[in-house]
């Protein structure tokens, strides 16, 4: 198998993972693991979003974060990162 296949079906099932066993796992009895199941999704999303928007070739970078800002703009005018998510695309 194609080693970028592996790579997106690992990132896939780590992502589902990360959402589903919050979920799964909600009434756990130990106030640290509510704690970790809770904030682990958030990590995941965020180390995904800086390793997708910052690189070492600056001209490449610089496109990326122009292609922020309409983001970030619709974020503030909607207050709502779905809108902001959905609309500029």
């Amino acid at each position: 198998m194609n080693e970028k296949v592996l790579a997106i079906v690992a990132v896939a099932v780590g992502t589902y993972l990360t959402r589903f066993l919050p979920l799964k796992f909600r009434f756990a009895t130990s106030e640290r693991m509510k704690n970790f199941l809770n904030l682990s999704s958030t990590s995941v999303i965020s180390a995904l979003f800086v390793t997708s928007t910052f690189t070492t070739n600056a001209g490449e970078m610089g496109l990326r974060v122009l292609a922020l800002i309409p983001l970030i703009l619709t974020f503030y005018r909607w207050k709502n990162f779905g809108v902001s998510i959905l609309l500029p695309s």
